[in-house]
């Protein structure tokens, strides 16, 4: 019966630091989420000393643990693993993350990091006082669905010290999440469109991918995906599977018709199956070449990639489609998330009326 600390080199150098225990002829390894950097600066080598001190801690607990178990011993003190930096253990959560959101987790710690305005952070400080100022923190600087998104990251890595039994509660659990309108990012017109099509672009791929999310709703996730086997040229239809959404809805699959507009903005003049549809840059360089676009367009929105999706699904409903159809146009998984849609199409309406002149009138009174 016994736990050692163990390390597994990775392929980029850095060394992962993992617990194994042998409990009854019965060998386990359990990954601690703390990865050492490559001993290569005085920062990273004090960076490694406390992880190091870390991962002992957590295994001097999961010793006492099986002690426990087998002596029936039940009171310990934890108060030392307690009071351990959050911020490396957040840092241990992004090197083990697997998933392709890994920009929101990083920005996640990065919010982290500004508003306690501390080097270290004790676990034993994130309490939920602590957690509901970091999330009222968020909403105050931050817009939309950005500062539910990261929180939600901030609380799944305390999830995973809850499931490792360095926190027996995750005090952000007790924090109630607001669902801001996600629609206070701008919205393009028609109009506005068309002034879009007409102005030269840096990069014509992002030019063309930009406007047929105006003109479909797709998420840019799907359109870097998309290939020409999506896409039904006889028919005028787009065929997909969703890639947002294909895990957790029956909806994931999306049927939709393309406009002329759309079916201009295809290269049909060679369709390999396989062929990807649009030749994109990467995302952060996309987002520059859009937002030089849109400037040199003249237009003083602040425009991301997603508004287009945004764009189109209000258009429609402007333009007549009730909401159960541009559900479906949309692709969401329910009503739900059309229905804010409603409610900026009314604001729309308000300051369209609020935007007429006042009258002389002045020779009624």
């Amino acid at each position: 019966m016994g736990v050692t600390l163990g390390k597994k080199n990775l392929k980029s150098g850095r060394t992962s630091l993992f617990l194994d225990y042998c409990f009854n002829g019965k060998r386990k390894k359990e990954y601690l989420r703390l990865v050492l950097e490559p001993p290569v600066s005085s920062e990273a080598r004090c960076r490694n000393r406390e992880k190091m001190e870390l991962a002992r801690n957590i295994l001097i607990r999961r010793e006492l643990e099986l002690i426990s178990g087998h002596y029936n011993i039940k009171h310990i003190d934890w108060s030392a693993l307690e009071e351990q930096d959050f911020f490396l253990i957040f840092e241990g959560f992004i090197a083990d993350y697997k998933g392709k959101d890994i920009k929101t987790v990083k920005a996640s710690l990065y919010h982290l990091r500004r508003f306690s305005k501390v080097r270290v952070l004790p676990l034993n400080d994130l309490t939920k006082v602590f957690c509901q100022q970091f999330y009222d923190y968020l909403t105050t600087t931050l817009h939309g669905s950005t500062p539910i998104g990261y929180f939600k990251k901030f609380k799944m890595c305390l999830e995973t010290c809850v499931e490792k039994e360095i926190l027996m509660k995750n005090p952000a659990s007790y924090v109630k999440l607001t669902q801001q309108d996600e629609l206070t990012k701008d919205i393009l017109s028609m109009d506005e469109i068309v002034r879009l099509a007409r102005t030269p672009c840096p990069n014509s791929e992002v030019k063309r991918a930009f406007l047929f999310a105006c003109n479909t709703g797709l998420r840019w996730c799907d359109i870097v995906q998309l290939t020409y086997r999506s896409v039904d040229i006889p028919n005028q239809m787009l065929h997909l599977v969703q890639s947002k959404v294909k895990q957790r809805s029956r909806k994931a699959m999306l049927h939709l018709t393309l406009n002329s507009t759309a079916m201009k903005l295809l290269d049909l003049k060679s369709v390999p199956a396989d062929n990807k549809v649009f030749r994109l840059p990467s995302y952060s360089y996309m987002l520059r070449v859009l937002r030089k676009w849109v400037n040199d367009s003249g237009l003083s929105k602040h425009i991301t990639f997603h508004c287009g999706r945004h764009s189109f699904i209000t258009n429609i409903m402007i333009n007549g489609a009730n909401i159960k159809t541009a559900s479906e146009l949309a692709g969401h998984s329910t009503i739900r998330h059309t229905e804010k849609y409603v409610h900026v199409i009314d604001e729309l309406k308000r300051k369209a009326v609020n935007s007429l002149p006042d009258l002389p009138l002045d020779s009624f009174v």
